[in-house]
C-alpha cells in the first residue's frame, strides 16, 4: 500500500511539473536563418547642445520616417546592384530628435534579414518635418516619448526641399555576413539639421553621422563611422 502511495505522489509530482513547464515563457529564438545576415537600423541623436548665433533653442523636432532602402552592390562592374525595401519596426512613425538626445535613446528602425553582399548607401525617406521653439512654459511642461503619435498643433512647419522628397541618400559602405549581425546607427543632428531663412520659415538640411558595427559569431564588435 505505501509503494502504491509513493508511486502516485511521483505521478503527481511529473504532472504537476510539466504543466509548470507548459507555462514557463519561451524564449525568443534569435538565431538567423542559414544563408543571411541580420540589419538592424538604428535612430538617435548623440550631438551636443548646439547655439549658433540669434539662433532659436528648439523643445522638439518631430520627424516623419516613412520608408528606408537598402542598395546592395552588384555580382560585377557590370551589374548594377539593387534597392531593396527595408520594413519598419513601426511602420511610418514620427520620431522627437530633441527628445531622443535628452534621453541618450536610440530607437529600433528596421531588423530584417538580408542576402551576404557588400551595400552601398541607404535611402531614408523623410515625408515631414516640424519643430517647437523653446519657451519657459514648454521647459516646465514638457513630457518625453519615445515615438509620437502625432505632433501637436502648435507645432511650425519645416519645408521640406526637393532634393530630399526621394530620399536622403546615406552613401556608408557596409556588409552583411552570413550568420552575423550588423548594426546600423542613423546620428541626426536635430538642431543643425533646422535651417531658420530670412523670411522666418525653417528648412530641413540634414547633418547626419552613420555610424556602423558589425558582431561576429564570436561576439566581438567592429565599429566605424562616416559623416554625410
Amino acid at each position: 500500500m505505501k509503494k502504491k502511495l509513493i508511486i502516485l505522489a511521483l505521478l503527481v509530482f511529473a504532472i504537476f511539473i510539466s504543466g509548470c513547464i507548459n507555462i514557463l515563457p519561451t524564449l525568443e529564438d534569435d538565431s538567423i536563418t542559414p544563408g543571411e545576415g541580420r540589419l538592424e537600423i538604428y535612430l538617435t541623436d548623440s550631438s551636443e547642445k548646439y547655439k549658433a548665433n540669434d539662433s532659436e533653442n528648439y523643445s522638439a523636432v518631430y520627424i516623419t520616417i516613412s520608408k528606408i532602402e537598402a542598395h546592395i552592390t552588384g555580382d560585377d562592374e557590370v551589374t548594377e546592384g539593387e534597392w531593396s525595401e527595408l520594413e519598419l519596426k513601426n511602420g511610418e512613425a514620427i520620431f522627437d530628435l530633441i527628445e531622443l538626445k535628452n534621453e541618450g535613446l536610440s530607437v529600433l528602425l528596421s531588423e530584417v534579414e538580408l542576402e551576404p553582399g557588400k551595400y552601398t548607401q541607404i535611402r531614408l525617406f523623410v515625408t515631414d518635418a516640424s519643430i517647437l521653439v523653446e519657451t519657459e512654459e514648454i521647459k516646465e511642461d514638457s513630457k518625453l516619448i519615445e515615438v509620437t503619435a502625432e505632433v501637436p498643433s502648435d507645432a511650425i512647419d519645416v519645408e521640406i526641399p526637393s532634393v530630399y522628397q526621394t530620399g536622403l541618400k546615406l552613401i556608408h559602405p557596409f556588409e552583411i555576413n552570413d550568420g552575423e549581425t550588423t548594426e546600423l546607427t542613423i546620428d541626426f543632428d536635430a538642431e543643425k539639421s533646422i535651417i531658420k531663412t530670412g523670411n522666418g520659415e525653417y528648412k530641413l538640411k540634414p547633418v547626419i553621422k552613420v555610424v556602423t558595427s558589425s558582431t561576429d559569431e564570436d561576439g566581438e564588435k567592429r565599429v566605424k563611422y562616416r559623416i554625410i
